[in-house]
């Protein structure tokens, strides 16, 4: 074996390995330099970008925000923001190197976000800090906000802690999270915390309650109708979670949690629970009926906070209906989440055990890759058609046929990936852990694969959520200097 290939063996060695983000990042630049990857980054000349035009525009952001001229920065931000939005979202731009795209899209996002702070933090001739932040946050709801998705999977869900931490160690954890069955506890563990409480819950794991699955036994299954004991798992998501509702969570926390259950009706559509549609229901009742999947668990009905003469309780929140596992029919509420949060770009981190071995070629590369994307889209294909036979055929008349056809014809249509995709491992030695409680080393394996597998994701996040992230701080930096100016109540 050759020096360079023993080197190059070495280096993807260390990738694999890898237990932090500078360990792996240290190993991918070395790759990248092995590879002539770092040159094609300084290097003109792609299909994919307008690059000429990337670079006039990044030169007159800079010229305009040295000759201090607010309104010419505006105007040129309004053009070339919108004008670049769609080229700088191909994901083949970071199809090559592994550290990140052509530094002239680097170049053109970091005189972007000066632009817009050079703005955000200097007077604007005739404008008030009022209407200065007003203008900020008409541009936000043009622009819009990424959103974190979490998909189910049983205990492969543990593998979205990893995902989450290495996004909140980089400080690129989104506001707006959403979750189905086991993806919904952690981002309800994640939008119920502080960022101190949060730093105690990554930097901690060990702490977390791991005990959700206890099997009831053949003969109290078959009596009550389901597989596990729902008590059990309340108790787990009580211990990691409490029982505060979607509004208290919102104001604890300042993100967004978002859980999608499914109705056990036909005709009922799913509904996605928020601190916008369901202030006042309960988080911990809301991530019961998320995780109850048709035979282990049974269906749940919502409960609400209750604020009377008599203080604070409870009450049933729609009595007439019980709601099951969001994954059923809505895994990635995508179309709902953009329209409640004006979201501009998901990022999806998918464990669900039926879904991660039709996605784990999408990352690889050349003939035999694209051969197995087109036969796993064939073979999907072919599923759905033969579900939607079934359907219209006389025997889904039958009263316990007809809601198992229309559950399989859901998970078989319903999209499972999003703008920018981390998924686990398709490991099929890990397939007997997806319904058991996992001891220390699997918390920390599952942690681990899911880092591993966020961290060549990241500078693609960091740069398509770079302007979004701008405006958050400059709006909340606008919000305090106004805010410091309004007199005190008498």
């Amino acid at each position: 074996m050759n020096a360079a290939k023993r080197q190059r063996n070495q280096l993807e060695q260390q990738l694999t390995d890898a237990r932090t983000w500078d360990q792996w990042y240290r190993a991918a630049r070395e790759l990248d330099e092995l590879d002539g990857h770092l040159a094609w980054r300084e290097q003109d000349g792609s299909e994919l970008i307008h690059e000429a035009l990337l670079r006039d525009h990044t030169r007159a952001l800079k010229t305009h925000r040295e000759q201090g001229d607010s309104h010419g920065l505006i105007a040129l931000l309004q053009e070339s923001v919108y004008r670049h939005l769609g080229e700088l979202a191909n994901p083949a731009l970071y199809s090559v190197a592994r550290t990140g795209t052509k530094l002239v899209v680097t170049d053109f996002l970091g005189e972007v976000e000066q632009a817009m702070q050079f703005i955000c933090d200097h007077p604007l001739p005739g404008v008030s800090d009022e209407q200065k932040l007003q203008m900020f946050r008409d541009a936000e709801r043009v622009y819009g906000q990424p959103a974190l998705m979490l998909s189910g999977g049983g205990a492969f869900g543990i593998y979205h802690l990893g995902v989450t931490r290495a996004l909140w160690q980089q400080e690129l954890l989104p506001d707006v999270l959403a979750g189905s069955s086991m993806g919904a506890i952690v981002a309800g563990a994640i939008c119920t915390r502080n960022e101190s409480e949060l730093e105690q819950f990554f930097s901690e794991p060990q702490r977390i309650h791991r005990d959700a699955f206890r099997w009831l036994g053949v003969q109290a299954g078959w009596k009550r109708g389901h597989a596990m004991d729902p008590d059990q798992l309340h108790r787990h998501i009580r211990a990691n979670i409490g029982s505060p509702s979607f509004k208290e969570a919102f104001r604890h926390s300042g993100r967004s949690l978002n859980i999608s259950v499914s109705p056990t009706r036909t005709r009922q559509k799913p509904r996605l629970l928020n601190a916008l549609a369901s202030p006042d229901v309960l988080v911990d009742c809301a991530l019961m009926a998320s995780c109850a999947v048709p035979g282990l668990y049974p269906p749940v009905i919502l409960k609400a906070r209750k604020t009377g003469h008599s203080g604070v309780g409870e009450t049933a929140y729609m009595p007439t209906e019980n709601w099951i596992d969001g994954s059923v029919h809505g895994d990635l509420p995508l179309m709902r989440m953009a329209r409640l949060h004006n979201v501009n770009k998901t990022i999806v981190s998918q464990a669900n055990p039926h879904v991660v071995p039709f996605i784990s070629q999408n990352d690889q590369r050349g003939v035999g890759a694209s051969l197995k994307r087109a036969t796993v889209s064939l073979l999907h294909g072919q599923i759905a058609t033969a579900l939607k036979l079934t359907r219209e055929s006389p025997t889904a008349s039958i009263a316990i046929v007809r809601p198992l056809l229309e559950q399989a014809y859901a998970m078989a249509t319903q999209s499972y990936l999003g703008d920018i995709n981390i998924h686990l491992p398709f490991r099929p030695t890990l397939y007997p852990k997806v319904l058991s409680n996992p001891q220390a080393d699997d918390l920390d394996d599952f942690i681990t694969l899911g880092e591993r597998a966020t961290w060549p994701r990241l500078a693609m996040i960091r740069d398509q959520t770079r302007i979004s992230r701008v405006f958050a701080r400059c709006i909340k930096c606008l919000q305090k200097q106004v805010g410091r100016r309004q007199p005190e109540p008498a």
